[in-house]
């Protein structure tokens, strides 16, 4: 099975992964064969993502970070947090949606628990969503809490300290909703408006009945150990390992998958920017930390290599989840192998991942929706990574 953008499947292709409505209902089953007008609407309803099962990839079982079920109860929670504060009272979120927070949150805890797989990004959403902005919204909070919830728990933290954890970094952004234009507010020359997020999350959590420590979150997370962050201009010891957990992983995540119709970057290239930024404005330890646990990319993911030619990652080394194990399963021209063949980039040091996979020749080291790895590179020349 694989993982491959929905704009480039083709019809024929069968799901390997049920697709859910937002009330939970199989919009479609596994097995389901895609033609050209269901894969139109997919992409309508906002799933950027899906499992293919694909000829000489059977055998692979793509990485999950969380069960399907998991996944849409948190959107659950986490859209109606977006609903509740755009027809309604902005200064706090009513009694009964706070419990329903509280336990999604328990509900993702104890999924980490029972799983400890490998720690992959991103979480691909089995869910419709039909606002973009909304969409990625989503899909920020999810992978920012897996992530910083799988080290609280690796860091031996239980009970409340890890629930207020996972809580905040789910809603770390929530202040984002409360901003005049919610989010597609502008960002005025000095960044104020933007900047003002952090702030207003911290009001919205801590009157609305959260743990200080799940508000503190929405406050801290863009602090950064040099001072140069924001909203106090903190330094070192003084941001709560916490705070800079969920501040590494919400910079990660934003450089691997943009902000809505951003500009996006490879993981292995996003992890690059940490070590740049490691010993000013993020603490070494935790990026290298962040380096050896996560598997930048998962089993089943589809890349394209230096060569041309597309392939699945099929294994990960343990000691070097930057370079795993591909199978290739198609030509630099995108025609099926008759014979797919492994590849190990660990042992084979002249071969790279050089993009996102595509079965669509000519366009060689693609990012959806960023063009080519040379423009995306030119565009964000000029983007600032720490306060994004």
């Amino acid at each position: 099975m694989i993982i491959i953008h929905t704009s480039q499947c083709r019809p024929g292709m069968k799901l390997g992964r049920s697709i859910y409505t937002e009330q939970g209902h199989v919009l479609a089953g596994r097995g389901f064969v895609l033609t050209e007008h269901a894969i139109g609407k997919l992409q309508q309803l906002g799933l950027p993502y899906l499992h293919i099962e694909e000829q000489g990839t059977e055998d692979i079982a793509p990485d999950q970070a969380i069960r399907d079920e998991t996944i849409i109860v948190l959107h659950g929670a986490l859209t109606h947090v977006m609903d509740e504060l755009s027809q309604g009272d902005k200064d706090k979120l009513s009694a009964g949606l706070v419990r329903f927070c509280h336990d999604a949150s328990k509900l993702l805890v104890e999924d980490l628990k029972s799983r400890r797989n490998h720690l992959c990004l991103p979480v691909h959403l089995t869910t419709t969503l039909t606002d973009g902005d909304k969409q990625h919204f989503v899909e920020h909070a999810m992978n920012v809490g897996v992530c910083a919830t799988r080290f609280g728990l690796d860091e031996g933290l239980a009970g409340e300290e890890l629930q207020s954890l996972a809580l905040g970094a789910m809603l770390h952004d929530v202040g984002r909703l409360v901003l005049p234009a919610g989010l597609q507010a502008c960002i005025d020359r000095d960044g104020k408006m933007y900047m003002a997020h952090a702030e207003l999350g911290f009001k919205l959590l801590r009157d609305s009945g959260f743990p200080l420590m799940t508000a503190h979150c929405a406050l801290f997370h863009h602090e950064r150990m040099d001072g140069s962050g924001y909203p106090f201009g903190l330094e070192g010891r003084k941001i709560h390992p916490h705070h800079q957990w969920i501040s590494i992983f919400d910079m990660f995540d934003t450089l691997v998958n943009g902000r809505a119709n951003g500009i996006t970057m490879l993981p292995h290239e996003a992890l690059e920017v940490l070590y740049g930024g490691a010993g000013t404005l993020y603490d070494v330890d935790k990026v290298c930390r962040l380096r050896d646990n996560m598997a930048l990319f998962p089993r089943g993911t589809t890349v394209r290599l230096s060569t041309g030619e597309l392939g699945v990652v099929s294994a990960l080394h343990e000691d070097s989840k930057q370079r795993p194990i591909v199978r290739v399963i198609r030509a630099s021209d995108g025609k099926l192998l008759p014979q797919p063949y492994e590849v190990d980039l660990k042992r084979q040091l002249d071969l790279m991942i050089s993009g996102l996979g595509t079965d669509k020749a000519g366009t060689e080291g693609a990012l959806p929706g960023a063009g080519t790895l040379s423009e995306a590179a030119e565009r964000r020349s000029n983007k600032v990574f720490h306060m994004a």
